[in-house]
């Protein structure tokens, strides 16, 4: 019975990996996205963006992916479906690639290919657990490092001249981490539901209205809203092979890390006084993993360069 969930799952994965590629190409008509041009010309780019076709057809893809993933979960066990939604990432890369042109360089090759791995890793280690109460102090508190994370990756990226690869790499860091935040915002409004009323149902009335009243839930609408942008920014300057992978893989690990001290998830789970469960140390390795692809993909991003500009450099030597 599991095949028609993991049919489902790798629909998902196709689904959403083309949805953000074809947004990465719907861009290409716009200007160069960060947050300052957003601040000052907000109300004509997005207007500009959500008039533009290929760009509504990418998000209609993604949706529709989401939809799909929804649908498998509820039909099948997700610690053996989560492995099969990273495909996408897969997806995005081929089509980056193929498709849209996209150059990768050797060693950031390895950085993306260790990207896919840790989140493989992790994908595999996952658990279902029943959580009915978190840590307020460590949750708040996890929520204003998580943010302010954010604003410095995305300052950073803001800061650097249009010619520099690493504006895609900062803003989907940036994404991706507030992506993980989001995460955790989702899983404490659903325990605050529950808490409320003894029961979470989406299809509810009354588990919609109180979790319209929760502040997690504004947290989770808001920072959601915001990293999409973030994530748009990232493609806008144009490698989705690179900006996706690396937010996907942030919006993975941050979760997990969070949960150790907000829900009480264990990254190594202890058998006795000293032994540790050996397959616990999956996690530790698939988040070592993503960060060393992060690493390598910062260390070897170079600068993009303007082949028309060269193109006439040689066409004025060789005439001399």
């Amino acid at each position: 019975m599991l095949v028609i969930p993991a049919l489902l799952t790798l629909i998902s994965g196709i689904l959403s990996g083309i949805g953000h590629s074809i947004q990465r190409y719907g861009l290409d008509a716009l200007p160069e996205l960060t947050p300052q041009t957003f601040y000052r010309r907000h109300i004509h780019l997005l207007i500009t963006i959500f008039t533009t076709p290929i760009w509504l057809l990418g998000g209609i893809l993604a949706v529709s992916g989401a939809v799909f993933r929804w649908q498998a979960f509820s039909m099948g066990d997700v610690s053996q479906l989560k492995p099969l939604t990273n495909i996408n990432i897969l997806v995005v890369v081929i089509v980056g690639l193929l498709f849209l042109h996209e150059r990768v360089g050797r060693f950031e090759w390895i950085g993306i290919s260790g990207l896919l791995a840790g989140v493989f890793i992790l994908s595999i280690s996952a658990e279902e657990r029943i959580i009915d109460v978190y840590n307020l102090p460590w949750y708040l508190t996890s929520t204003i490092l998580c943010l302010i994370l954010v604003a410095i990756f995305g300052f950073i990226g803001s800061q650097l001249g249009r010619s520099s690869r690493e504006k895609e790499l900062f803003f989907a860091m940036s994404a991706g981490t507030l992506y993980g935040i989001a995460t955790i915002f989702l899983k404490a409004m659903t325990i605050e539901v529950i808490q409320v009323l003894g029961y979470f149902y989406i299809l509810d009335p009354v588990s919609l209205f109180v979790l319209v009243t929760r502040g997690s839930f504004w947290l989770y609408l808001s920072s959601s809203v915001v990293a999409y942008f973030l994530l748009q920014c990232a493609y806008s300057h144009r490698r989705v092979s690179v900006a996706f992978p690396v937010n996907n893989s942030l919006s993975t690990v941050v979760p997990i890390v969070i949960s150790v001290v907000v829900f009480g998830d264990l990254i190594l789970i202890p058998v006795g006084a000293l032994l540790l469960f050996p397959f616990s140390y999956i996690r530790i390795i698939g988040i070592a993993t993503i960060i060393a692809g992060v690493l390598l993909l910062r260390r070897f991003q170079g600068k993009t360069y303007d082949s028309s500009a060269d193109d006439e450099t040689t066409m004025t030597a060789s005439k001399q």
